[in-house]
């Protein structure tokens, strides 16, 4: 995209003269910043990136976006917009009307990340995939993906998330699914939408962009079964037989029939992901993916960082601590119940239930009574209504983790983001795996 392109996409007044360069990639972040670069002034609640762009002069971008006047000598263009967020959208719009590739989408209340990257090993074997990279998932992260649109692709992989009604409408709206994947209907973001029905709602705000695409949904979750609509697909369909599953939380398998030849499946992954394997595997035989690279690919994918990491030595180390939902906080321990070693289970708060924090911090009481040989640590505010240990800090379980001998034990952490439990992992890989 050059200067032209941005100032015919968003509308936007040159405050000085003009230079037609090419924009290599877009960045809010002055940190991430490279020569050629174009950076987008951004406020948030935190930082104005106005007050950065001097910096991103420095790192010689070929453009800076902003909303306010600025009154800075340079040779590097300016352009002015209404506001730099309506921009991002106006750009990726932009660049998805000049790409107009093969558009996939994926939401849901847990397991995105984790079926937007297999999904991502899977097509890649036969396709050129441009995907969102991390948790870039949001009204920021899913535009920006799109702005490193090109010729070079042949499929758009976007994990859509949310915290408020309307949110996946407006992404959906952008990147135009082609085919649409909710892994769960859940509690998250309960706390911002109030109810079980209203989440479901707000994912099924998915279709708002597709005109005439497929929605593939998990038909195992009991919010999506009932669901009645044309361009639904249940997964599993019909076209696949379930024979046999088994597994735990490091791996699991399953034997299933497809078009009268019987397959297996090994994945290095918890039992319960075993929905989130099936909507990858329709998707990639709905892309003419073969079905026997897409086992290939399932049984060689390794959980992506802080999501079901397993690391063994003396003890094993289970790290889902890059996020917590009721739902599979539940899950895990129900697979844990079934270990026969002794056990440390730290749990770190679930964050953005509202007014429901404490009835579902609660249930998870139930599901500890049945699993034997352990020892409860609990970090967070929320976590007062779970039985166990609590500490007021990482660094204070740390501390008590040290005097503690720790051998032949299963050490299980999860929680929110907010808690940085990696914090404890990493200082429980040094010293106890």
């Amino acid at each position: 995209m050059n200067v032209d392109e941005i100032l015919k996409a968003t509308g936007g007044i040159l405050l000085n003269e003009k230079t037609n360069k090419i924009i290599n990639h877009f960045k809010v972040d002055t940190r991430k910043l490279k020569a050629k670069d174009g950076f987008i002034a951004l406020k948030t609640e935190n930082r104005d990136g106005h007050d950065f762009i001097e910096e991103a002069i420095q790192k010689k971008v070929n453009v800076i976006i902003v909303s306010e006047n600025v009154n800075i000598c340079t040779k590097i263009p300016i352009i002015k917009v209404k506001d730099t967020y309506e921009c991002l959208f106006d750009l990726a719009k932009f660049m998805k009307e000049k790409y107009p590739i093969f558009s996939i989408a994926v939401t849901g209340s847990s397991g995105k990340t984790t079926t937007k990257e297999l999904l991502y090993e899977v097509l890649s074997k036969e396709y050129s995939v441009l995907k969102n990279e991390g948790n870039y998932n949001n009204h920021i992260g899913v535009p920006l993906t799109l702005l490193n649109l090109n010729q070079k692709y042949d499929i758009l992989l976007t994990e859509i998330g949310m915290n408020h009604k309307g949110e996946i409408s407006k992404l959906s709206k952008l990147v135009k699914p082609d085919v649409g994947i909710i892994t769960n209907i859940g509690t998250s973001h309960i706390g911002n939408l109030g109810s079980i029905r209203k989440i479901k709602k707000a994912k099924l705000e998915i279709l708002d962009g597709m005109e005439d695409g497929l929605l593939f949904v998990n038909n195992q979750n009991k919010y999506l079964k009932h669901i009645q609509n044309d361009r639904i697909i249940k997964v599993p369909s019909n076209d696949i037989k379930i024979e046999s599953i088994k597994g735990n939380l490091e791996k699991t398998e399953f034997t299933f029939m497809y078009q009268n030849q019987k397959y297996n499946i090994h994945f290095h992954g918890p039992q319960y992901l075993i929905s989130n394997i099936l909507l990858v595997l329709e998707v990639g035989l709905l892309t003419d993916i073969p079905i026997l690279k897409i086992i290939e690919t399932i049984e060689n994918y390794q959980m992506y960082n802080h999501r079901m990491n397993i690391m063994k030595g003396k003890n094993i180390l289970i790290d889902d601590c890059y996020n917590a939902s009721y739902e599979s906080l539940s899950y895990a321990l129900e697979l844990l119940k079934n270990y026969k070693q002794d056990k440390i289970i730290i749990l770190g708060d679930m964050l953005e239930l509202g007014k429901y924090s404490k009835k579902y911090h609660k249930k998870i009481n139930k599901i500890l009574k049945k699993i034997k040989n352990k020892r409860v640590f609990l970090r967070g505010e929320h976590t007062k209504y779970i039985f166990g240990k609590h500490f007021s800090s990482n660094q204070e379980l740390i501390e008590y983790l040290k005097n503690m001998n720790i051998e032949n034990t299963i050490i299980f952490i999860k929680g929110s983001r907010k808690i940085k439990l990696e914090e404890i992992v990493n200082y429980l890989n040094t010293y106890f795996v």
